[in-house]
């Protein structure tokens, strides 16, 4: 029946468990932090609203056009985050949550499941070692500050390494914290809070907190929702734009994305795109998202770039997913270019500049080449030469979709997303692409000059350099250097401070006029020596002009007394060098 309703907790969890509450492809996956799941805990102990929910009554001939997933059993940073995808043949009706998901896995997980956080300084990967795998503890006794500010009630995710999963686990201070996964062997319709009292020991103040979650849990209708019949799963996707407002924060592309693979035939979309970005980011080392996917199939065949749900009709989704493995196929190809050329998610300053050279790989049938052909060496060039002149001009910054627009005019001028090319496009067209947005012309002093300004780890460093150093093979390991080593800043500040000069802050030392590239063997070489011993220890009787002109350092006096004048030196090296190359 349509309208508001009220349920408790324990009846959520119980449809949640049978799979009668669903969540629908258009939604977003989890991302509440555990604090979130414990401040919720807070608020619902002391009676505070959770705000309503929204529910879609789902019948049979509306979930035959919808992909529907389970709710989270557990919770692991990085690999357990996507929904398990769930036949809905079988269930009869049910509810497609389409507002208050986050809250109802959070109450899940608490209740029946656990929150799985990377242990700091440990390699990503997918092993229990790597994490802290963590119940969710009521503290009975409160007799310690909360960890959590502006609490009352205090819950924690706490390790089962400490609690070794223990229905009450004492902690250093005397503490005693109940495993809130037991309130269920422990509750029916009778009070046991007792019962738990006799087992355990409890005091008459622990079990009065303890009764109060009890009654939280199963006595009271907390949970407010409307419940929406209509079959029309239109409307639903319009409701849910409509609400989704508040918690954490869902963009329209969230949505989009979601629209945009519910209807896949023959392959479960979501787990596909999911896989894909996973592998780019935790294999390839970059940091993408499925709205980089999404928008590379508009780039790809619609005449519209921008993020529009009309985009998204029975016609174009169908088109994708015929065409989805060369997609991914030049998805792959184009990462491993990348990485080829140096880039990762630190070096990468904007995604969007793959989006050209992944249209001219794909579209060109270039996949299975790009990356080792002989015959695209050229090719290779080209690119990697837009892609580093794309991280310094920064052409894809407040209005990406309108140059990304430009961009695939140059490509194709009238473009219908039957024919890729016109006819005068064979190479990747690098001048082009440039001069559709307009930054060929604005490589000036000042630009030039304010390039030396960027740091180390910043991703113009990476680019400006590997310009500088075009003969340095990137594709193997390869190390943003300082020349006059990091180590001897301190030095350096207090041979200038006992000299009563002025020196250059680290912000200075840390520029480009002070950073090289060099290969993993050379560095390792270099380690921590002065700029004038390595330069010593490199030359010896070979032809020390070479050497500093390969390396663009000036002929100067290399000591750390003397760095201002090597700074400003190698300073106008630098930008004399972009000035012939840019």
């Amino acid at each position: 029946m349509a309208g508001f309703q009220q349920i408790k907790i324990a009846e959520a969890i119980r449809e949640i468990g049978a799979d009668k509450y669903l969540i629908p492809a258009f939604q977003r996956e989890y991302v509440w932090s555990g604090e979130q799941v414990e401040r919720l805990f807070d608020s619902i102990m002391r009676g505070y609203p959770i705000s309503s929910m929204l529910f879609w009554k789902v019948r049979s001939e509306s979930a035959e056009q919808w992909m529907f997933y389970s709710f989270l059993r557990y919770f692991r940073e990085r690999y357990n985050t996507h929904n398990a995808y769930k036949p809905t043949k079988s269930i009869g009706e049910f509810s497609a949550i389409l507002d208050g998901q986050q809250r109802l896995t959070s109450l899940y997980l608490a209740l029946c499941g656990e929150y799985h956080t990377h242990r700091p300084y440990k390699k990503w990967e997918n092993t229990d070692d790597k994490f802290k795998i963590c119940e969710f503890y009521f503290n009975l006794t409160v007799s310690q500050e909360p960890k959590n500010d502006n609490v009352e009630y205090e819950f924690l995710w706490l390790e089962k390494a400490e609690t070794g999963s223990k229905t009450i686990y004492t902690d250093k201070f005397g503490q005693k914290w109940f495993r809130c996964k037991d309130i269920y062997p422990h509750s029916n319709n009778d009070v046991k809070a007792m019962e738990i009292q006799e087992n355990f020991g409890l005091s008459s103040k622990e079990t009065k907190n303890l009764a109060l979650f009890e009654k939280r849990v199963f006595s009271e209708d907390i949970i407010s929702f409307y419940q929406e019949d209509d079959q029309n799963p239109e409307k639903a996707v319009n409701i849910f734009i409509r609400i989704n407002s508040g918690g954490t924060h869902l963009s329209y592309s969230d949505i989009l994305f979601s629209y945009a693979i519910a209807n896949w035939k023959q392959k479960d979309a979501r787990k596909e795109i999911n896989e894909l970005v996973d592998f780019i980011n935790n294999s390839k080392g970059f940091n993408i998202s499925k709205d980089l996917v999404l928008k590379a199939f508009l780039y790809l065949y619609h005449e519209n770039i921008k993020f529009d749900i009309g985009s998204f009709n029975n016609g174009f989704i169908e088109n994708i997913e015929q065409q989805w493995d060369n997609i991914k196929m030049a998805f792959h190809s184009v990462f491993d270019l990348l990485g080829n050329f140096g880039f990762n998610a630190q070096t990468m300053s904007s995604n969007n500049a793959i989006l050209p050279v992944l249209y001219y790989v794909y579209h060109k049938n270039l996949a299975s080449s790009i990356v080792h052909g002989t015959g695209q060496k050229q090719t290779r060039e080209v690119i990697k030469k837009y892609l580093l002149r794309a991280t310094l001009f920064k052409p894809f910054g407040g209005s990406a979709d309108s140059v990304l627009t430009a961009t695939r005019k140059v490509f194709k001028k009238d473009f219908n997303g039957k024919v890729f090319f016109d006819e005068n496009i064979d190479e990747f067209p690098l001048e082009g692409i440039e001069k559709s947005y307009k930054y060929s012309n604005t490589i000036d002093d000042d630009f030039l000059q304010d390039l030396m300004l960027y740091r180390k780890n910043s991703p113009e460093a990476f680019a400006v350099l590997s310009i500088l150093y075009p003969n340095l093979d990137t594709k193997n390991n390869f190390h943003k250097d300082h020349l006059h080593p990091e180590s001897k800043y301190k030095e350096y500040k207090k041979l200038m401070e006992k000299n009563k000069k002025e020196y250059y802050d680290f912000s200075m030392y840390d520029a480009l006029p002070n950073l090289q590239l060099l290969d993993a063997n050379e560095n390792m070489a270099k380690n921590d020596k002065s700029l004038e011993e390595w330069v010593k220890s490199e030359c010896g009787n070979k032809n020390k002009s070479k050497f500093l002109k390969d390396h663009l350092i000036p002929d100067v006096n290399l000591s750390l007394d003397n760095f201002d004048d090597f700074y400003e030196k190698r300073e106008k090296l630098m930008i004399s060098k972009l000035r012939e190359l840019l």
